[in-house]
């Protein structure tokens, strides 16, 4: 009989939602509709979340010789440096990325003051509101010339950098900013990402830290590299990049100390991407697992004074990172873009691929410009299959 009372009371149900007329009446007495429940219903399902994706711009070293000073002088207005001209073509490139990455291989000066060249650098600080207009965000500090002007120029570095806002890792003034990873928050389309970047050097050109300040420049250690990129996880990285000063001057391959800190780094499973630099000249690109790697870039800008080999020539890498449905990054493919650097005045450095498409040489030749062209496309393909983006 219950049974068929519970039958007899489900049929009403079903007759009376069929109707609309079902109503039900919650805690507080309120009645509610069917039709107001289904739309409650479907307002409180979470939509999917977007996946973030994350394109991260790089580029070789800022080395700033006399010539190019000069050059900024005569670019600049009322006797004033100014640095931007001589890189205005590849703002684009920079200031397209979610996050883009310079080097600056030198200390800086105070302006105007005591500005000098290779061997021990010093150079004008106005390069800064250069870095800053291309639209880099951060920059690597560490490098053979870090302790060019000893302590006191490091120290002015970075308080030079921080004056201007541009964020820097690699060298430090005190041990506790070196125990600090940086990790940046990048703004992306579906939200925030956030970026561990880490810099070390193979050495100082013979000059030494000071004993009490072993912690103002990074030397080149996989341990402590390692040891660093998992503080930096721990901080919340999810994607980690190490820049390493690093290779053999003038050459366009890897040597053997490149390649083995490569393969121990990609071991360890901690560092996606190895942003390489100090050869001055483009070296190949290549991938060990999941870790992806530019042994060098050569230079951004530089005034080798040879026009015609491969110190004038550079790389500026384009890295696309996406999120896989349990949150963890991958680098999807890489862009290259070729450089070349005029060393007649006015010098520029030249975006290749936009010079060739365009037919606007900026000075240089046709010629020239495919030379540098097919030269970095057979150096960056050198070791194998990269999955590049164009």
């Amino acid at each position: 009989m219950r049974l068929i009372k519970q039958i007899s009371f489900l049929v009403v149900v079903i007759a009376l939602v069929a109707i609309g007329g079902f109503w039900i009446s919650d805690q507080d007495g309120a009645e509610t509709t069917q039709a107001e429940i289904s739309t409650l219903s479907s307002q409180s399902a979470s939509p999917e979340p977007k996946l973030r994706n994350i394109s991260i711009v790089s580029s070789g070293d800022i080395l700033l010789h006399e010539r190019l000073w000069a050059q900024a002088k005569a670019d600049g207005t009322d006797g004033n440096l100014d640095f931007y001209p001589q890189l205005a073509d590849l703002e684009p490139v920079i200031s397209s990325a979610d996050l883009a990455l310079c080097h600056l291989e030198t200390p800086l000066a105070e302006p105007g003051v005591d500005y000098q060249g290779y061997p021990t650098f010093n150079v004008p600080p106005q390069i800064t509101d250069a870095i800053i207009k291309l639209g880099f965000d951060v920059c690597g500090t560490a490098s053979n010339h870090s302790l060019d002007q000893g302590f006191a120029g490091l120290k002015r570095t970075i308080a030079t950098l921080d004056a201007a806002g541009i964020p820097h890792t690699g060298t430090a003034v005190s041990q506790d900013a070196a125990s600090r990873p940086l990790i940046m928050d990048v703004k992306t389309e579906n939200g925030i990402v956030k970026v561990g970047i880490l810099s070390y050097t193979y050495g100082f050109n013979g000059f030494e830290r000071d004993a009490d300040k072993t912690w103002s420049a990074n030397l080149i250690d996989p341990v402590a590299i390692i040891a660093e990129a998992k503080l930096a996880r721990s901080q919340g990285a999810e994607i980690v990049i190490t820049k390493l000063h690093w290779g053999t001057e003038y050459t366009n391959r890897a040597n053997d100390f490149q390649t083995s800190v490569a393969q121990a780094l990609a071991d360890s499973g901690q560092i996606d991407l190895i942003d390489g630099s100090h050869s001055h000249s483009v070296q190949p690109l290549t991938q060990i697992g999941n870790t992806w790697i530019t042994y060098s870039h050569g230079n951004f800008v530089a005034a080798h004074r040879e026009p015609t080999t491969i110190k004038s020539e550079g790389l500026i890498t384009r890295w696309e990172f996406i999120e896989g449905s349990a949150g963890k990054f991958s680098l999807f493919c890489v862009t290259e873009v070729p450089t070349l650097i005029r060393d007649d005045r006015p010098v520029r450095v030249i975006d290749v691929n936009k010079a060739l498409a365009t037919g606007e040489y900026l000075g240089e030749t046709k010629q020239r410009l495919e030379e540098a062209k097919s030269r970095t496309d057979k150096t960056v393909r050198a070791l194998g299959f990269i999955n590049f983006c164009n």
